[in-house]
């Protein structure tokens, strides 16, 4: 397996088959951790560390921001809610007409 390694010891690309460009380290297939290509991130949670692949035991599960709805679709609920506002209000008049209807046939 050949790793990308920065200075810093951080892992941030690796390739198990064949070769790639920026790769600065070989390891034998045989010592790398069996949950190392599963849970690989290029976000410093793995290190090269004494010949070896670590944890970095540093490491901080970063918080995943909360998506905000671009302009394009908090326009499209705003035109969801004013269309199932009309439909109330089309179901109410139709109710009103009904039993106008009903109050003018007699």
């Amino acid at each position: 397996m050949k790793l990308k390694v920065e200075t810093t010891g951080v892992i941030t690309g690796f390739t198990a088959i064949g070769a790639a460009s920026g790769m600065n380290v070989t390891v034998d297939d045989n010592t790398v951790p069996v949950d190392f290509i599963t849970n690989f991130s290029d976000d410093g949670r793995w290190l090269y560390k004494n010949n070896q692949i670590v944890k970095n035991p540093d490491y901080v599960t970063p918080d995943t921001p909360q998506p905000v709805p671009t302009a394009e679709q908090q326009l499209v609920m705003q035109q969801a809610a004013d269309i199932a506002q009309m439909k109330q209000m089309i179901m109410s008049q139709a109710s009103q007409i009904a039993t106008l209807s009903k109050g003018s046939a007699k």
